[in-house]
């Protein structure tokens, strides 16, 4: 059995990835929220031993069962592993659980985030032009909202993430394929996990904002091509903007 010394534990983090304790309900959802965080932004990396179940709930100011639901849950999702007598431990990525759950953004790395922008344009991009074809008045006024929802909440970022996901499950819904709306449903999921990364970048929310409103724009003047280049341009920038945020997060010192 491997002793735990010769794998790091992982170490007290700086104060952007500091755990807070979890005052929203449902608390469970609120902690595995910062897990995936935490997790994402490689202050926990795969091989570490994580804090102990005593430990983290002291951290979280919650529960010890609490803390245990949590991390039953990770493991049923392949994140973590348990090892009797030494604790539980980051798992290496492995995408053969992805389909198994919705938050398989927890396993996503900068070695396949390209899938993850793929995935959204295949399905984005046809959602688009599909909902410029024949959009109703109310739709088109609901997404005119949205972006202005955008606009005035570029300076608080779970807001603007809100507002951004809102806008374009919007688009999916309108594209009126049940199917569709459900995939997007969960690639937003995925997305409002990693892409609030690129927030460090001063240009991304302006540039957002812009580049949704040319797609609001397609929509509302029913051109479908002119709606499905305006998603593929913007889904091309924000995936460039993500990997290059993560590329700077793999060279920052720890």
């Amino acid at each position: 059995m491997a002793s735990s010394e010769t794998r790091p534990i992982a170490s007290p983090v700086d104060d952007a990835l500091q755990i807070r304790p979890a005052k929203r309900q449902p608390l469970s959802q609120v902690i595995l929220d910062q897990i995936a965080d935490l997790i994402i932004r490689r202050a926990w990396k795969p091989g570490h031993l994580i804090p102990s179940e005593k430990e983290l709930a002291l951290q979280f100011g919650v529960g010890r069962s609490t803390i245990r639901e949590v991390l039953q849950s990770l493991v049923v999702l392949g994140v973590i592993e348990i090892r009797p007598g030494e604790g539980s431990f980051v798992r290496e990525a492995s995408t053969e659980l992805l389909s198994g759950a919705f938050r398989w953004s927890l396993l996503l790395s900068d070695t396949n985030v390209d899938d993850l922008i793929e995935a959204r344009s295949l399905i984005e991009v046809e959602c688009a032009a599909r909902a410029a074809k024949a959009p109703a008045d109310d739709a088109v006024h609901e997404l005119e909202d949205l972006h202005a929802q955008l606009i005035r909440h570029q300076t608080d970022h779970q807001n603007f993430t809100d507002w951004d996901n809102r806008f374009h499950l919007q688009i999916a819904a309108m594209a009126g394929n049940v199917l569709f709306s459900n995939i997007s449903k969960t690639i937003q999921t995925i997305g409002r996990t990693w892409y609030p990364i690129t927030y460090t970048m001063n240009d991304t929310k302006p540039l957002t904002v812009d580049e949704h409103e040319r797609i609001l724009i397609a929509i509302r003047n029913r051109d479908c091509e002119g709606a499905r280049e305006a998603m593929r341009v913007h889904l091309t920038a924000a995936g460039s903007r993500l990997k290059r945020s993560l590329e700077q997060l793999a060279v920052e010192p720890r």
